[in-house]
């Protein structure tokens, strides 16, 4: 499995690493422009992302914004049989006008920091990935 993690925090980005290696291969990149260059490229290259992580707040572009842009370019780009990544917004922010803006712009699941072990296994278990 493939895996992006999108995240302006060093640590944030660290932690998920370490959590995420033993599900597949991870890049992790630290803003939204940098993580949709990737993502498009993986496309170009026929090697998808399976999954990608998305802090919801970012300095250049909210996880929101990016998370609606990888869901357009999948439209543009769509390939027969193609599946669209699974996308796990990760924040601070538990509010329901949150939760609610960033499944309609995309997202497959919801994860609130601090990310743990457990509650990340639990979230990829919520959107089909197992270890």
């Amino acid at each position: 499995m493939r895996i992006l993690i999108v995240d302006d925090d060093y640590v944030s980005r660290a932690k998920l690493t370490a959590l995420l290696s033993t599900y597949g291969q991870c890049d992790a990149v630290p803003n939204g422009q940098i993580g949709l260059q990737m993502f498009q490229e993986a496309h170009k290259e026929l090697v998808p992302y399976d999954l990608v992580t998305m802090d919801y707040e970012m300095p250049d572009l909210s996880g929101e914004a990016v998370v609606g842009q990888i869901r357009e370019m999948e439209r543009m780009m769509q390939v027969d049989g193609a599946k669209e990544a699974k996308i796990l917004m990760v924040t601070v922010k538990k509010g329901m006008k949150e939760v609610s803006a960033s499944y309609s712009k995309g997202c497959t699941g919801y994860i609130t920091k601090p990310v743990t072990p457990e509650n990340l296994i639990a979230a990829l278990a919520e959107i089909g990935f197992k270890e």
